[in-house]
């Protein structure tokens, strides 16, 4: 008799415990930030700094309300060939979530290259993703299974153009 009170009281606790989960979860912050950004006649040079970058972008959540002033610059990848700058930004709202998104700018390629301000990362050609972290390109080499990765020839198919809002400094999402 005392082992069957014992289970049906186990039994109301544990629902009881569920319940308070299931409320706790529904009323957490699970919506991440949003970006904004204005227009920008920022040219990437060797005197560009983070905050001319951030400048016209912000950033709301809807319960933590602005949250410009958590944005963050992750890293600039150049491109020779176009003379652009993709610049990646990040922010976090007070719960945890986090938003990326990218903007492209126009370079100044040679500017850089003369103060030697170049960044750790190049974009060359059609196979931006293909870069190494020495920065050389890298070829399809052999996976853990012996068999060969996809080289240039068969990844060439499947990458697509940059899209226009790319070309023309629109913000894009990551």
């Amino acid at each position: 008799m005392r082992g069957n009170i014992l289970g049906v009281l186990f039994s109301i606790l544990s629902g009881v415990l569920i319940f308070l989960i299931v409320v706790a979860y529904g009323r957490s912050d699970r919506i991440a930030p949003e970006f904004r950004f204005a227009s920008s006649s920022v040219i990437y040079d060797s005197k560009t700094t983070d905050e001319d970058l951030v400048t016209g972008i912000s950033a709301f959540d809807s319960k933590d309300g602005d949250l410009t002033g958590r944005i963050v610059v992750e890293k600039v990848v150049l491109n020779r060939e176009k003379e652009t700058a993709v610049v990646y930004y990040a922010v976090a709202d007070y719960s945890g979530n986090v938003t990326k998104q990218s903007r492209v700018f126009p370079a100044d390629i040679a500017d850089l290259e003369r103060e030697g301000e170049l960044p750790d990362q190049m974009e060359e050609g059609l196979f931006p993703n293909m870069m190494s972290e020495d920065g050389s390109l890298t070829e399809g080499e052999p996976s853990e299974d012996g068999q060969e990765s996809d080289s240039e020839e068969n990844t060439q198919e499947r990458v697509a153009a940059p899209s226009q809002g790319q070309e023309s400094g629109q913000a894009t999402g990551n």
